[in-house]
């Protein structure tokens, strides 16, 4: 088993002193695949390795529980389109640098709103990356 980077240690240390408490720390050797979960019941964060690819999502266990969103569908949430595909450190400093306005986004007044635009959002990605692709699903 290799190493966490030391990005996710100081993302972690953030995540704590915003109040959130580790809820799962898994790793499986036969891919190297990894799962850190931290939550303080109104948000979620998690930090995944799949096969050496690194995501960090975020969930709003309150209003769409086992719903979670990358970093890069949280950033076009909360401040404008930009890259689908973006390396670890990025990912980490969406969520840091826009806690506070991701915490509002999910927040009660807020909530229902964000997942109606997440949706949306989504689907524009799906037809930035597939364009040929032909509704055939609840995706499109």
């Amino acid at each position: 088993m290799s190493k966490w980077p030391g990005d996710v240690a100081q993302f972690e240390s953030f995540l704590i002193r915003h109040g959130l408490v580790r809820t799962r720390r898994e790793e499986s050797g036969s891919f190297d695949n990894r799962v850190v979960e931290y939550t303080n019941g109104r948000l979620s964060v998690r930090v995944v390795c799949e096969k050496s690819v690194w995501f960090v999502e975020v969930s709003d266990p309150e209003g769409q529980p086992g719903e979670w969103y990358d970093a890069a569908i949280v950033r076009d949430l909360v401040g404008g389109r930009g890259p689908d595909v973006l390396p670890l450190q990025d990912q980490i400093a969406i969520v840091r640098d826009n806690w506070r306005v991701i915490a509002r986004q999910f927040g009660p007044s807020r909530r229902a709103d964000s997942h109606v635009r997440v949706d949306q959002l989504r689907k524009q990605r799906v037809k930035r990356l597939f364009p040929g692709l032909r509704r055939t699903g609840p995706l499109l």
